[in-house]
């Protein structure tokens, strides 16, 4: 029973932290504290206002225990600084046992 979901939980996270700037035409990855998250887990995050000319994609990484990854997108002509301090969700699914390359459905 490989990738059978062991918990599902809905959190939120964001508020303590400052984006950095994110460059013109190009996607960067920046890391955000989000306490009870762990590698391995899959998480769906969702940014609480919509900035202009700014996107993001809605799968993290969790780069160790305790930290996402979120993936900016901006194709604009200037940058864009994501704005700070606001409270994102997120929703995690972690495994009931170790995912790997040989898992099947």
């Amino acid at each position: 029973m490989i990738g059978n979901i062991h918990s599902m939980k809905a959190f939120t996270f964001g508020t303590d932290k400052t984006w950095a700037e994110v460059a013109t035409i190009t996607t960067a990855e920046q890391t955000v504290n989000a306490p009870g998250v762990k590698v391995g887990d899959f998480v769906i995050v969702a940014a609480p206002t919509h900035q202009a000319g700014l996107g993001y994609v809605s799968t993290a990484r969790v780069a160790t225990d305790g930290v996402l990854t979120i993936k900016f997108d901006n194709p604009t002509a200037a940058g864009i600084t994501p704005t700070a301090a606001l409270v994102w969700r997120g929703l995690l699914f972690r495994p009931e046992l170790p995912l790997t390359a040989e898992a099947t459905i």
